[in-house]
């Protein structure tokens, strides 16, 4: 049923934000364009300057705002209201557990923020190749070779993966923080809205607290580790200590989501008030 469920909320994300996607992308190669012309032209003067060279880039940017800001609404309305407010009298009629709702907008709200991110990235990368292509595609052809070149010690590929597995698991719980800040709110009767805002800014005041407790528990051992700096193999033995810092940072996370998912599970279950 997780699939379904999914696939439901796949849908509805992708029919709201493909539009915005194919405008970001269709603005990076008009930023390409007006760039190149501006700058081969030489004319940095008059309305001309800024329509073809300041107005683009400020759309480009306007609506990189405007999708990062659409998202967040979207991952806060779809919960709110496919599981607390209306819809919620037919989805929690579906053969369906609270588990499988929750962690439905969330692997859709990741995916939401992962297509996001690439289609950022593909817009910066087709300004680059509209502004000049050849120059660009031989910049990318270079960056095997440049990173052959570079001495990476042993354990570099692991300390890579394990920041995008940190940064995964950390765009999920934020997610789920939300999540639990929104099923706090729903459990006053009036002002629900501005209850769930409290209820968010109160976890992240308690979680800046715990996370300086733990920090200044652990900086002493962080000193000797990150010491192998200043001796002969230090970018080596960095390294590992990077990783220790990463993996515990990582199951910090992991507890974290584990809270807030079972913390709006045990809400949606006992407390859930469609009325």
């Amino acid at each position: 049923m997780l699939g379904k469920l999914i696939k439901y909320d796949l849908r509805s994300c992708l029919r709201k934000f493909w539009v915005l996607w194919l405008a970001l992308a269709a603005l990076g190669v008009v930023n390409g364009l007006s760039i190149r012309y501006v700058l081969e032209s030489g004319d940095f003067r008059g309305i001309w300057m800024f329509l073809l060279g300041i107005l683009p880039i400020i759309l480009l940017s306007v609506l990189v705002m405007i999708i990062a800001i659409m998202a967040l609404v979207y991952i806060c309305e779809r919960f709110y209201k496919g599981l607390l407010g209306d819809e919620g009298y037919l989805m929690f009629t579906l053969p369906a557990t609270t588990a499988e709702h929750i962690a439905s907008k969330s692997i859709v709200a990741l995916i939401l923020e992962l297509i996001s991110g690439l289609v950022a990235v593909l817009t910066v990368f087709l300004v680059m190749v509209v502004y000049d292509a050849p120059r660009t595609l031989e910049f990318l052809g270079k960056i095997p070779a440049y990173l052959r070149e570079i001495p990476f010690p042993r354990g570099t590929g692991w300390l890579v993966a394990e920041t995008v597995i940190l940064s995964l698991v950390m765009a999920v719980v934020s997610n789920l923080h939300i999540y639990q800040a929104i099923a706090i709110g729903h459990l006053a009767k009036k002002h629900r809205g501005a209850w769930a805002v409290l209820a968010y800014v109160g976890i992240n005041i308690a979680l800046s607290i715990l996370t300086f407790m733990l920090a200044d528990l652990g900086v002493s051992r962080f000193d000797r580790m990150f010491s192998f700096f200043f001796d002969d193999t230090g970018f080596h033995g960095a390294v590992g200590a990077i990783s220790a810092g990463l993996g515990v940072s990582l199951l910090y996370q992991l507890i974290l989501g584990v809270v807030f998912f079972f913390g709006t599970k045990v809400i949606l279950d006992r407390r859930l008030n469609l009325e």
